[in-house]
């Protein structure tokens, strides 16, 4: 038989693409065993009793309040009473998202776990936001956290705003004060002018209703914003001198519980979902206003501890007379009534709101 000149090439080049495939098919039948196997944590969570990690990033420092004394005694107490089924690994100082970014980061599942401050994602918040309007809040960080706690658990609307994740516990700040460098503020006159760093959205309009000028600026870039002169001061709680180290940024502090900040605490709702049920009901247990109340002492104990500091840091702490506190009250009015209409025109029963927030703050 005379077979054409190509033959024996065609037959040595067709056992190399055989050779080939099968050891494609080899190398991917591999892979997917590996990956079946891989998966099991990610996808089944612990519900086969598989050790699950989730991933709680914020964007502060571990010398924050809240770092040290509610999220990981938190992290403790849920591997404690999961026996060890579901572990929280922490990562601080904005590693896993920046702070605008951080309830996206959540709902898309690059973290399992976020807190921040309500007012870094501008708009999402507005109903919940009441927490934020002036001169509303009283009492300590433990007993405004409360009712950031209480005003979710019974608002659909502020239900509503959580739609997409599964809100862990809410919680608010201590006293707010304004922090300034070189120049006090001892009476209403004196705030004209400066430029000073706003908590958020409600924060900005309740500043220029001063007739200053405010500032947005993330809290961790508030140290250098001083010291370099960007603002002249900056609108934050007690804790905050503390919690950011501006000891030696800070001349003065001027009194005021002039506002509030909400913040909150989220789990993505896959994540949640990979716990087992058994587990899930248990760290329930130690969810809600259980956790609000320890992030708001968290902020009290520090609170007491920037003062402390303060002074002996020779910082001046000024109570302003009542008429001047007065004055600034008068002139941020307009920023709840504001709120109010606006809420109210959406269909949202902002009056209720707002009159429910109030009497818990003074009960």
């Amino acid at each position: 038989m005379i077979f054409p000149e190509n033959t024996f090439r065609w037959g040595k080049s067709m056992k190399k693409n055989i050779s080939k495939f099968l050891l494609i098919c080899l190398l991917s039948g591999l892979i997917i065993i590996a990956t079946a196997c891989g998966s099991t944590e990610s996808s089944g969570g612990n519900k086969g009793n598989e050790t699950l990690t989730l991933k709680f990033g914020h964007m502060s420092s571990t010398d924050h309040a809240q770092h040290k004394f509610s999220m990981i005694p938190f992290s403790e107490e849920v591997e404690k009473v999961t026996d060890g089924r579901v572990k929280v690994q922490i990562y601080p100082g904005g590693a896993l998202s920046e702070p605008a970014e951080t309830f996206d980061s959540v709902i898309s599942g690059i973290q399992d776990i976020g807190w921040a401050p309500a007012g870094y994602s501008v708009g999402r918040f507005q109903v919940h936001s009441v927490l934020n309007m002036p001169f509303l809040t009283n009492g300590s960080a433990a007993k405004v956290s409360e009712v950031a706690q209480k005003l979710y658990e019974e608002f659909p609307a502020i239900q509503e705003e959580y739609k997409d994740v599964k809100p862990l516990w809410f919680h608010a700040t201590d006293e707010y004060v304004i922090f300034t460098k070189g120049k006090a503020v001892r009476n209403y006159k004196d705030v004209k002018g400066l430029k000073l760093r706003a908590p958020n959205p409600e924060g900005r309009a309740m500043i220029e209703s001063w007739g200053a000028t405010p500032v947005s600026l993330p809290a961790p870039e508030i140290y250098d914003a001083l010291q370099k002169g960007v603002v002249d001061g900056v609108v934050l709680p007690m804790a905050g001198l503390k919690d950011y180290n501006l000891f030696d940024t800070v001349d003065y502090v001027t009194h005021g519980s002039f506002i509030n900040s909400l913040f909150w605490v989220a789990i993505n709702q896959n994540s949640w979902d990979k716990i087992s049920k058994e587990d899930q009901e248990k760290i329930e247990e130690i969810l809600g206003e259980t956790q609000a109340k320890r992030a708001g002492e968290a902020f009290d104990k520090q609170s007491e501890q920037a003062i402390n500091e303060g002074k002996e840091a020779g910082i001046e702490f000024i109570t302003l007379p009542e008429e001047e506190l007065q004055k600034f009250k008068d002139a941020s009015k307009g920023v709840s009534e504001k709120w109010i209409a606006d809420m109210e025109a959406k269909g949202i029963p902002a009056q209720e709101i707002y009159d429910f927030a109030y009497k818990l703050m003074h009960e």
